[in-house]
């Protein structure tokens, strides 16, 4: 005999609540965590269901799933069968996210576990109609997510335009909330004591030493980034790159950061004059910028050493760099030899199928480059034949110049006739959409290449065209450059060399050098030269009287 109240006796139904609040939805009316559970909690009474579990996830954003334990939770209990139903106050609960929320139904459905939200009981998942709408309502709650997104991201960015900061921790400065409108707006204060550690670091880098070299220095020091870690090349870096202490605001550096992570760089981040007072001045922030720029267009070396010239070489057979090579020779009574080179990174690295060595030994090329140094100083006579050879080839110059730029100018002239000429011809119909597009490109890629190359020749005509090098002023700042070389420690010596010297240019052989070019600029002269690096054996470095600087120029001794 059947029994009759274990037959008609509903089976339990186990429902999972789900709540879920971000940050910013806390002050909204409705969106609290204890108002979705009450309600959730009457629904499954009224119902006769039992709550199995309350999931809840406080403060966390709906953009993604990832970072939410409690639905982590639910779907690993939704695997093992313990869960019936999932009931959740509105759909968006569970995901913002179009692509998530569709995962997530699609996984109940695969356990056979209904979904239902207390906003929208219309959207039955089980049948076509009912998935439609929920996927309707789901792409509209993407959408919303979005729009709020892009408000705010407007808005933040609006601020750093106007000089406000956007929130974060910095090395010298203070976070300080003060009265603003109906509010509080946050902005940087000085911090006196990290103030002095980030003049530190700067003038350390100016001095010559490298990123290893200052971090290192601080830790031992005893110093701590703001956060409270030690030092690494990454966070020094990050100081000497930081527009901050000059007081600037920079913003929206990376886009999309939790997507793209790294790869997300925006070429044009905004960067706008702050409310903040600066740290650095402006002179010791270009000269780094300067020195910064030029060291990290040389190639990476592993081994340093006392390799003066790395980077600063060029194979006379492929134009890669060369870079440092040691070779340890035993002699018969034990001694070890270490012979140094400079070779050709590709061959280094590829070898000989790449290219050949082309080796100079270092201690012939350092020895060159100081000893010609030395003697152009100590020689006036050939430094003024310099200047002068230098001078008469600008002149001569000039005139080639000024005719390929008109030359220039007219096929410019004669493409922008040619366009105007298509355009014609498809207004009357007489070519197509897509042959106006064909020959629209062609012109393009032809004027974009005249017009480079006219850019080139006008910079190159406005250095020609600016007033003779003085020779003067020429041998004030070799005499001085020379003196501070002198008496400056290794790593300050490659830094001096690094700045001035543009390329020492080797003969093919590999056993002779054409010459060594130095280059010259106001940044060079203005920024750097007139620093005086740490060196206590020269007083005052290169502070020579300022006078008026050509644009740029070269020298080659």
């Amino acid at each position: 005999m059947v029994n009759t109240k274990t037959k008609n006796k509903p089976i339990a139904i186990n429902v999972a609540i789900y709540a879920r609040v971000s940050t910013e939805e806390q002050a909204e009316q409705g969106y609290s965590i204890p108002a979705q559970i009450e309600l959730l909690r009457a629904l499954c009474k009224s119902e006769q269901k039992v709550v199995f579990k309350e999931y809840i996830d406080a403060g966390i954003s709906g953009k993604s799933i990832d970072k939410r334990p409690a639905i982590q939770e639910l779907l690993r209990d939704v695997e093992q069968g313990l869960i019936h139903e999932v009931v959740v106050w509105r759909m968006d609960r569970i995901s913002r996210k179009m692509s998530d929320l569709l995962s997530i139904l699609d996984k109940l459905d695969h356990h056979n576990v209904k979904f239902l939200s207390y906003s929208e009981k219309q959207y039955d998942t089980k049948t076509a109609s009912g998935k439609l709408n929920l996927q309707m309502f789901g792409a509209i709650a993407e959408f919303q997510r979005n729009s709020i997104v892009e408000n705010v991201k407007m808005g933040m960015k609006q601020r750093a335009r106007d000089g406000k900061w956007n929130g974060g921790n910095v090395l010298g400065y203070d976070v300080v909330e003060v009265p603003s409108g109906k509010g509080t707006d946050s902005v940087l204060m000085i911090n006196p004591l990290e103030a002095e550690l980030v003049r530190k670091i700067f003038r350390m880098y100016a001095a010559g030493q490298g990123l290893r070299s200052i971090a290192n220095q601080l830790n031992k020091e005893g110093y701590k980034t703001k956060p409270g870690n030690a030092f690494s090349t990454v966070a020094v870096k990050t100081i000497l790159n930081n527009p901050v202490y000059i007081g600037k605001i920079r913003y929206n550096v990376r886009e999309n950061w939790n997507e793209k992570r790294r790869k997300g760089i925006n070429p044009d981040p905004i960067i706008a004059d702050g409310e903040h007072e600066p740290i650095i001045d402006l002179d010791m922030w270009e000269a780094v910028q300067k020195l910064y720029g030029k060291k990290s267009k040389t190639s990476p070396r592993v081994y340093e050493g006392t390799y003066l010239l790395t980077g600063l070489m060029r194979c006379p057979q492929c134009g890669g760099t060369l870079g440092a090579h040691r070779v340890k020779d035993t002699l018969k009574d034990g001694t070890v030899v270490v012979r140094r080179y400079y070779v050709c990174n590709k061959f280094k690295n590829n070898g000989s199928r790449a290219c050949s060595s082309n080796s100079v030994r270092a201690d012939f090329v350092e020895s060159y480059v100081l000893e010609r140094i030395a003697e152009v100083v100590q020689h006036p006579k050939v430094l003024d034949d310099i200047v002068n050879k230098i001078n008469k080839d600008r002149v001569k110059s000039v005139t080639p110049l000024q005719k390929e730029i008109a030359f220039l100018e007219k096929e410019l002239k004669t493409l922008d006739a040619q366009k105007q000429k298509y355009f014609r011809l498809y207004e009357s119909d007489t070519i197509d959409n897509d042959f106006l597009l064909e020959r629209l490109n062609e012109l393009k890629g032809k004027y974009d290449t005249l017009t480079q190359r006219k850019r080139e020749a006008e910079r190159q005509l406005e250095s020609n065209s600016s007033n003779p090098i003085s020779i003067k002023e020429v041998r004030a700042v070799m005499t001085k450059f020379h003196n501070l070389l002198e008496s400056s420690p290794h790593n300050t010596q490659k830094t001096l060399l690094q700045t001035v010297i543009k390329q020492v240019h080797i003969k093919k052989a590999g056993k002779e050098i054409e010459g060594i070019e130095l280059e010259f600029d106001e940044g060079i002269k203005k920024y750097f030269l007139t620093l005086a690096p740490s060196t206590n054996k020269v007083e005052g470095a290169f502070a020579f009287p300022k006078q008026k600087p050509p644009y740029r120029y070269t020298l080659v001794i």
